[in-house]
């Protein structure tokens, strides 16, 4: 710099561990480091072997660059064909994405989710492409090990193709890695249970789901369902609930008064004979500190 103003600059100056010697032109009026500099201005103050050094580390880094731009192309492509569910189009991206660069999670759990959905999409092909899914959740977990999400993941594919024994596995995992998740985790399978007429492993879930957490409104009622399902009746016709029906279907009301199941909660407990709560307490609410005079 000369009074401000940038006169010579030199690029890609080798470190040593010994002071190095570099002559600047102050006369140029234009620095070397604009484009289009001379090559002989950024070589100046190198050696033979550190040119050819600084030529091949060049070389190294524009190579990066271009490989960096086609996997993000080819990831952001296969994104974007997952979210508008083109999974043909999805799986092209992804693989193309893996050759790459196989080291990235993300790739391959894109990849899992395209094949899952390419399964759904084509019952005559859902046995080879859920064995691809699974093929890609088993790499994405064994480059993320510690990660719930995967694990979770995968169990609901495996639900799918009704591996129930291996998905539970796997969900127990997840619920292992991630306590605070478990609820989310096993709920999630209860309901793809309900879904493929499994009721009895849904209860189970749906009951683990309370188990891992007793706030977790939506599972309360599903379980409560599931324990209407069981209800009999006596010699007079009167209908007898299974034990734990109504305190379930009461704590949905309680947890959720104006959720979405709330209406048929309610109609459940009615027709079991049970009454409904019409007063409820929010844990969350501020106490009252207002004394009373």
């Amino acid at each position: 710099m000369v009074d401000g103003q940038p006169k010579d600059s030199m690029k890609g100056v080798p470190t040593k561990g010994d002071p190095t010697t570099l002559d600047f032109n102050l006369k140029n009026a234009q620095a070397a480091a604009a484009p289009g500099a001379p090559p002989a201005e950024a070589d100046r103050g190198m050696t033979k072997e550190q040119k050819a050094e600084f030529e091949k580390q060049n070389k190294a880094r524009e190579a990066a660059l271009a490989k960096n731009k086609e996997l993000n192309d080819a990831y952001t492509a296969g994104r974007t064909a997952l979210d508008a569910k083109m999974y043909d189009e999805a799986i092209e991206g992804f693989n193309k994405a893996a050759v790459i660069d196989p080291m990235q999670v993300a790739i391959w759990s894109g990849l899992a989710d395209a094949y899952v959905g390419a399964a759904q999409a084509k019952p005559t092909e859902a046995a080879a492409l859920y064995d691809k899914a699974f093929e890609a959740f088993h790499k994405a977990i064994e480059l993320k090990p510690d990660d719930a999400a995967y694990y979770n993941n995968f169990a609901l594919a495996l639900a799918k193709d009704k591996k129930i024994d291996e998905a539970k596995t796997n969900l127990d995992k997840a619920a292992q890695l991630d306590p605070p998740g478990a609820g989310k985790y096993f709920y999630n399978m209860g309901a793809l249970l309900v879904n493929s007429a499994q009721n009895e492993a849904a209860g189970e879930e749906f009951k683990k789901a309370i188990a891992a957490d007793p706030t977790y409104a939506d599972a309360q009622y599903q379980y409560g369902v599931y324990l209407a399902s069981k209800a009999t009746a006596d010699a007079s016709g009167k209908i007898i609930a299974a034990p734990g029906t109504v305190e379930a279907l009461q704590k949905y009301l309680e947890l959720k008064p104006d959720g979405s199941f709330a209406p048929s909660a309610k109609e459940l407990i009615a027709q079991l004979g049970g009454t409904v709560s019409t007063t409820f307490t929010n844990p969350n609410a501020p106490a009252n500190t207002k004394k009373k005079k």
